[in-house]
């Protein structure tokens, strides 16, 4: 078995300048990283994965730590995210490890440093006071969201313009003649859910004779869809819901009360349906392909010493 003393002794070099070449934790010139990487690859050299964990300090393993609730199902959009970073990830030799579908106790717990083997973590959908980002900030690893952060807390994130993208949702039905309108929003203490309540109002201020009803749910279900809406039910009103499960839960309500889902009440969801083909309402669509690169791309940055943070809203939504 060819070993690091053999890549060595064909450099004409000592093993630790091989080892700094293939972790970085030492400089070593372009020329000679090159010349040692040609070797590894000639001799078919494979480093031993935990020796040089305990070289450099580090695993090259990034997580993705998806929504808080396990009871939360496995979203449609889901798939564009994972896909996106772990292709970027690669990019920069990292692997990505998901935490999915895990209580938030659990979570909590793997995300000690002792615990969890990875040099950094991507958060999805944050709370206004969140125990995963508190974690991670206690345990020095570093992080970066997916969504926006609670305010004052100083850290690095991207996300979608939701008060532009629900205002401009709420103007493009008002120009269609809607004036009833009820947002039913995801749980209260998501800070997305903030942001799409500021979009309601911004699209409809200073404007009269309108109705505008913000309802919260518990859980992004059709369960919760169908319950959230029962106060609401009646010509004309124009439900827009914080996802397309929700919107599933909106629709099987107007049946059940006698209405025409697609001409008594309009429904508008903010997000993709779970089956992501044939619904019959209409939905914006967001760039979730665009929004994993990027958070990849950040965490990266962070965890090579990069401490500036960064806050980045994009508009990469179509409505």
């Amino acid at each position: 078995m060819v070993t690091i003393n053999d890549v060595a002794k064909r450099c004409g070099v000592v093993k630790s300048t091989v080892s700094n070449a293939l972790t970085g934790k030492k400089y070593v010139s372009p020329e000679l990283k090159q010349k040692i990487l040609d070797v590894c690859k000639e001799l078919d050299f494979q480093p031993n994965f935990y020796a040089s964990i305990l070289v450099s300090g580090k695993t090259n393993i990034i997580a993705l730590v998806l929504e808080e609730d396990s009871n939360v199902k496995f979203r449609g959009f889901y798939a564009d995210l994972i896909v996106s970073c772990l292709r970027t990830a690669a990019e920069y030799g990292k692997y990505l490890l998901i935490y999915s579908g895990i209580d938030k106790d659990s979570v909590i717990t793997m995300l000690k440093r002792d615990k969890a083997p990875i040099d950094g973590a991507i958060v999805m959908t944050p709370l206004v006071d969140d125990a995963r980002i508190s974690q991670l900030e206690q345990q020095r690893i570093p992080c970066v969201i997916i969504g926006r952060p609670a305010e004052g807390i100083d850290i690095s994130y991207v996300d979608v313009n939701n008060v532009e993208m629900v205002k401009q949702v709420v103007q493009r039905l008002y120009s269609q003649g809607l004036r009833k309108f009820c947002l039913v929003n995801s749980e209260e203490n998501k800070t997305i859910s903030g942001d799409r309540a500021e979009g309601v109002r911004a699209a409809l201020e200073g404007i009269g004779g309108v109705r505008a009803d913000i309802v919260y749910t518990a859980a992004s279900s059709e369960e919760e869809g169908e319950r959230a809406v029962q106060p609401f039910l009646e010509v004309g009103m124009a439900f827009i819901a914080s996802d397309g499960t929700v919107a599933r839960g909106i629709y099987r309500a107007a049946e059940a009360r006698g209405l025409d889902p697609l001409r008594d009440i309009t429904i508008y969801s903010l997000g993709e349906d779970n089956a992501g083909v044939g619904v019959p309402w209409k939905y914006a669509k967001q760039d979730y392909c665009k929004l994993g690169e990027i958070a990849t791309r950040l965490l990266i940055e962070e965890i090579n010493g990069d401490g500036q943070t960064k806050q980045i809203c994009t508009d990469c939504f179509v409505v």
